[in-house]
């Protein structure tokens, strides 16, 4: 399991919908999404057909796997709270069987800023590392038998104490008591570190890599050069989980491999919508509507005119925007007869001609309204909507990290 960090949050909430709230530290949700109770269910699983498992084993994977989780959510909290501090937005975390995901709607320019956004999970897994640690030892110096401290003038008595520490901390780490409990997300807290440091995308290793030849490197090269070096040590890794039949490892290779890929595509919407401005895309031609139209009205001039979403107007002032999803939702609420101005939208955020695509895309992320309108002071221009955006990427793609 690790945590994962999504640069630009889903407008179409494919994860939200799905998910159930838990509560909100420091404006950010932390939300689980409804899959996630099968891990649980596979813990309890797993305690009671193990040899000698009962219900306590159960109760005990149950716990020690919710405990774990709770060190996931301090991860992504990390990793977001480091963001909010250098001007980036976090919507939400959310928990998965496989992790962590941190929906980000905007992360920090500067390369430093993302490598210290990326080294801060890792960091808060090394910690809560630590200070289990420094329960461990004691409890494990409790188990010693003096004689076996007292003897180490040899390589030898070494080995024994050595020997018999292993053995111990495999016995202990066998039962359902806390001390099982330290031991395991002692060893947990310092994999997910571990891990997660990897130079592969998408674990925060890769994000440390190219945040570090990002400071001396343009930032689509620094991609490039830790797309390449991740997708090589997933091959590395595919290979040597072969040789082994090592069926997990194959997995998470091919799991890298792919996502390597997925934030090259990131990187390259990024840079092309940044290069794009609104006044290139919208539409001047979308038709008005009044707030006194009627459903039936707006169904007649969608259909004729092939047009999805309206900016509301009264006289010259805009005073709501109407999208196909409020159109579908009214619908199906009050019936073709209800009134433009009950259903429209009165609150939402305008963009500028000048604005790049990439900063609408973050409007539109943020508000969930999948049109807004374009002005020029009070002047309306048209709308943008996320079709056209995604339309406009499709047409001024190039293959910049192909």
């Amino acid at each position: 399991m690790w945590g994962l960090l999504i640069g630009m949050a889903d407008p179409r909430g494919t994860l939200m919908s799905w998910s159930i709230k838990l509560g909100t530290i420091k404006g950010i949700e932390i939300r689980v999404h409804v899959t996630f109770f099968l891990i649980l269910i596979w813990a309890a699983a797993e305690g009671l057909s193990q040899s000698g498992g009962g219900w306590g084993r159960a109760i005990f994977g149950v716990l020690s796997t919710c405990l774990l989780f709770v060190c996931v959510v301090l991860h992504e909290l990390g990793h977001s709270l480091v963001a909010i501090h250098f001007g980036g937005r976090v919507r939400n975390i959310i928990l998965l069987p496989i992790g962590g995901v941190a929906q980000m709607e905007s992360l920090p320019d500067k390369p430093i800023h993302e490598l210290l956004v990326a080294i801060a999970g890792p960091a808060v897994n090394f910690v809560i590392a630590t200070v289990l640690m420094l329960i461990a030892l004691p409890m494990i110096r409790a188990e010693i038998p003096t004689g076996l401290l007292v003897t180490l003038s040899s390589p030898r008595a070494w080995y024994v104490l050595i020997a018999f520490v292993v053995r111990l901390l495999f016995r202990l780490l066998d039962g359902i008591d806390w001390r099982a409990l330290v031991l395991y997300l002692l060893g947990a807290n310092a994999s997910l570190g571990i891990f997660n440091l990897l130079p592969a995308f998408p674990m925060d290793g890769g994000r440390v890599l190219r945040g570090l030849l990002a400071l001396w490197l343009d930032y689509l090269r620094a991609t490039r050069i830790a797309i390449n070096v991740g997708q090589s040590l997933a091959v590395i890794l595919g290979f040597f989980g072969i040789l082994t039949a090592n069926w997990m490892l194959m997995l998470i290779a091919v799991f890298i491999f792919f996502s390597a890929g997925q934030e090259g595509r990131v990187v390259e919407a990024r840079v092309v919508l940044g290069n794009l401005r609104v006044e290139q895309v919208l539409n001047s031609q979308a038709p008005s509507l009044s707030p006194l139209h009627s459903l039936a009205h707006v169904l007649d001039v969608a259909s004729h005119l092939r047009q999805a979403n309206f900016p509301v107007m009264q006289g010259t002032r805009l005073v709501g925007v109407l999208t196909q999803d409020d159109v579908l939702a009214a619908l199906h609420q009050y019936g073709v007869e209800v009134r433009v101005g009950r259903v429209m939208r009165r609150q939402f955020p305008i963009v500028r001609p000048t604005d790049t695509l990439l900063h609408a895309r973050q409007l539109i992320a943020q508000s969930g309204i999948k049109a807004l309108p374009v002005m020029n002071g009070s002047v309306v221009l048209g709308l943008i909507s996320l079709q056209d955006i995604d339309a406009a990427y499709l047409l001024s793609a190039t293959p910049h990290l192909a």
